[in-house]
């Protein structure tokens, strides 16, 4: 079954890959992969979520309400 993330959406639309979006927000590969599979909702600081809108072109308030998997 191919995971559904929002957050794996928002990613590829960009044309990023994991590791550039874990770079630029500062957190491991791992812990990005573990947010899209949907295990856990994202735990970002205000500045990595403007961070990620800006690198993904989505303004903060456009972003799914829900962002993890076990949430939709």
């Amino acid at each position: 079954m191919e995971n559904d993330s929002p957050l794996r959406r928002l990613r590829e639309q960009a044309d990023l890959t994991q590791e550039q979006l874990s770079v630029r927000l500062a957190v491991s590969t791992s812990t990005l992969r573990r947010w899209e599979n949907g295990g856990v909702e994202p735990a970002m600081t205000r500045e990595q979520w403007e961070i990620f809108c800006d690198a993904v072109g989505v303004p903060f308030e456009n972003l799914p309400k829900k962002l993890n998997l076990r949430s939709q």
